[in-house]
């Protein structure tokens, strides 16, 4: 299998329940870009760059993103027509007065191009730039106004065609804590709901104006389990060990966490282990509705039926209709991981006595699963042994368990990997090279591996940290993860600093001899390029043989939903990787 190959999938990107029937996307790469036909009733009816639609009354809505994102409207009989244009169109909803729309201003050519003055801590963020512009809350009605301002996001709204409750940044933008709004759309007057600030990742409201959202009210914990919380009557509930899910993928659905509230009954995800099923909320009880080992990705309920879309290690994207499957990719079947027995729940994809490659998860509060992963696919059919595991940290085994690796990355969590690596070898019976690689806070811990041991033949570490201290001042996040991650309080104090270093793989970069690859996006705010820029330069000044590869254009989620082209190079240039160095 080459790169290009490994990136011919299709995924299920959109589903809806309409009165006129499904209504479901399906997107694949042609041509460098990313293009969605939108189905209604199996039938094709929109191609393009196109999200998000539905039908308001007997017209379809959606978005036409091309620079800029234009929503758009079109009558089963007519031609499209602009309702708006703005830089990014996130979400809209009909309300009584008009439509309700999430969005950002456009920009001009000049106003990209002028000097970005700030007093925030925050002032860009990976996947947006410079923060020139901010998340609004506006209306249309045959003319376009914005409703909610600030130098702060809305985050997310909803609305039951009268009462609006918003989440924004507003109680810390820098951070990112959101708190929960009724919006009285007459005045433009804001009433606090939530009296605590969080992480709201998704937001609903049934037709009688009750509001659910889920997430949770506890601060800055990157570690916390979500919860689906009805702030106003004071209950919350855990589908699972985690509400949501944080199982990771690559394929390029776009997915996005989501709730649905009809009438006394709640939907939303819930994630057990690697696992992620659907969940219904209703009496105040909690039921699980889908079974299996897979991860749902998108889904809607209609208050009768249930089509939602999954994904498995043999199967990229199947929609699922009540009896139905439907698989967009026929003629493909990946191989199935085996568990691995281990002190951590891990799998492997075994070829027979090949090198192996471990693969280690970002986050760290993320993690693998019952997903389909190009990647490893793509390695397997290559020759390798593909191994993953979920570590001391990783989410989906109940909160104390993602916070152990808290003020220990590259302790306790790096031991369970290494032990896990030898038992794949015991079970298996595996005498061949072994390399390591990860993106992000997986960057971080091959960048560390490397400098603890010389088990592996050959790393490639992406999106990767290296300094502690310097992503502290640097990444769009740094200032207050890194401190909180590391187990401090303020990160510039001196013995802070000292703490932050010696946590940091180019505090030990002299005992590396593993030959390593860096791989980063020029855009990546989140671990900016400047922390593959300094391992690097260390590594190439003790004469240990590395690369660096950047791509133009790329931020932190290059590996995922990057510019298909640098996609398919990055593969390519880790298979020539660790095929110099592996086999």
């Amino acid at each position: 299998m080459d790169a290009r190959e490994a990136y011919s999938i299709k995924v299920i990107s959109e589903i809806r329940l309409e009165r006129l029937g499904l209504l479901y996307g399906e997107t694949r790469i042609k041509d460098n870009d990313y293009v969605t036909t939108v189905y209604l009733k199996d039938k094709p009816i929109l191609e393009g760059k196109i999200s998000l639609p539905k039908f308001i009354g007997d017209d379809l809505y959606y978005v036409k993103s091309e620079g800029s994102s234009a929503l758009m409207r079109q009558s089963l009989y007519g031609e499209p027509q602009k309702v708006v244009e703005l830089g990014k169109v996130l979400k809209y909803e009909p309300h009584g007065k008009g439509l309700l729309i999430l969005g950002e201003d456009p920009l001009t050519k000049a106003e990209k191009d002028a000097p970005l003055v700030t007093s925030k801590r925050k002032y860009r963020f990976d996947g947006r730039g410079l923060l020139r512009t901010r998340t609004s809350l506006y209306l249309f009605d045959n003319k376009l106004r914005k409703v909610i301002e600030g130098d702060f996001d809305v985050t997310d709204f909803s609305t039951n065609g009268k009462r609006i409750v918003v989440s924004t940044s507003q109680p810390d933008d820098d951070v990112g804590l959101n708190a929960l709004y009724e919006l009285n759309l007459d005045n433009g007057e804001m009433k606090r709901i939530t009296e605590k600030e969080g992480s709201i990742v998704a937001l609903t409201m049934n037709e009688n104006g009750e509001v659910a959202m889920l997430g949770h009210d506890r601060g800055k914990l990157p570690w916390a389990i979500r919860e689906v919380i009805l702030p106003e009557e004071g209950k919350r509930f855990v589908c699972g060990n985690t509400c949501g899910s944080t199982v990771l993928t690559d394929i390029f659905d776009g997915a996005k966490e989501r709730l649905i509230f009809r009438g006394d009954e709640i939907l939303t995800l819930g994630q057990i282990g690697g696992e992620v099923n659907i969940y219904r909320i209703s009496d105040g009880k909690t039921e699980k509705l889908t079974h299996g080992q897979h991860v749902v990705r998108l889904f809607d309920y209609d208050g009768e039926s249930l089509v939602y879309s999954l994904t498995r290690p043999d199967k990229p994207s199947l929609l699922v209709r009540k009896d139905e499957i439907y698989d967009p990719n026929p003629n493909f079947k990946g191989a199935i991981p085996e568990k691995v027995a281990s002190s951590i729940e891990g799998w492997g994809i075994i070829t027979g006595d090949n090198p192996t490659i471990l693969f280690i998860h970002g986050g760290p509060h993320t993690a693998y699963g019952y997903s389909f992963f190009i990647e490893f696919q793509f390695f397997a059919q290559n020759g390798f042994n593909v191994i993953f595991a979920n570590p001391s940290g990783s989410q989906g085994y109940g909160e104390d368990f993602a916070r152990r690796c808290v003020g220990d990355w590259g302790g306790r969590d790096m031991q369970e990997l290494l032990q896990f690596v030898q038992d794949v070898k015991k079970q298996y019976n595996l005498t061949k090279k072994i390399g390591v690689t990860g993106g992000s806070y997986g960057g971080f811990m091959t960048n560390w591996i490397v400098t603890q041991t010389d088990v592996f033949s050959a790393a490639i570490s992406e999106r990767s940290i290296s300094n502690l201290v310097s992503m502290c001042g640097t990444s769009d996040i740094g200032f207050w993860f890194n401190a909180i991650e590391s187990g401090i309080e303020d990160p510039w104090t001196v013995e802070s600093m000292d703490k932050l270093m010696k946590m940091s793989p180019i505090y030990h970069v002299g005992k590396v001899k593993t030959p390593t690859m860096l791989i980063h996006g020029e855009e990546d705010y989140r671990c900016p390029i400047e922390q593959a820029e300094q391992f690097y330069v260390a590594l190439r000044s003790r004469g240990v043989e590395a690369k660096l590869v950047r791509y133009q254009g790329d931020g932190h989620e290059h590996a995922r939903k990057g510019r298909p082209e640098n996609m398919i190079h990055r593969l390519s240039v880790k298979l020539e990787w660790f095929n110099a160095h592996l086999k």
